[in-house]
């Protein structure tokens, strides 16, 4: 299979691929954006410790990507209100609110000093 990042075209035995370099790396990019941007919202909202990986989706699936946010964890109670804050603000966001993420909370336990 020959594949070039510069060239339109992919090819393969038999078949071959129309795709825009330029759309990708576009996609990309907000989808990068969009990243960043949450993650200073949520360490707005439950701490500095917080953690963020982004996993791509298809550009035609209804969400643009898989948002793992590891985020310390105090207690379930507490958990939620912030989840809540966090997605009321990401709503509102001019950026974070263009891009739809499935976001996934990942609770890290929290230590506490003995």
């Amino acid at each position: 299979m020959n594949f070039d990042r510069e060239s339109t075209m992919a090819r393969g035995p038999g078949w071959e691929e129309r795709r825009n370099a330029r759309a990708d790396a576009a996609d990309r990019w907000e989808r990068r954006a969009g990243e960043w941007a949450a993650l200073d919202l949520a360490r707005h909202v439950f701490g500095a410790d917080v953690e963020a990986r982004l996993a791509g989706w298809p550009a035609r699936a209804p969400f643009r990507g898989l948002l793992a946010l590891r985020v310390p964890f105090h207690s379930l109670a507490d958990h939620r209100r912030r989840e809540q804050v966090f997605l009321l603000l990401a709503g509102r966001d001019p950026v974070v609110s263009r891009i739809p993420f499935l976001y996934v909370f990942e609770p890290a336990p929290v230590r506490i000093p003995s």
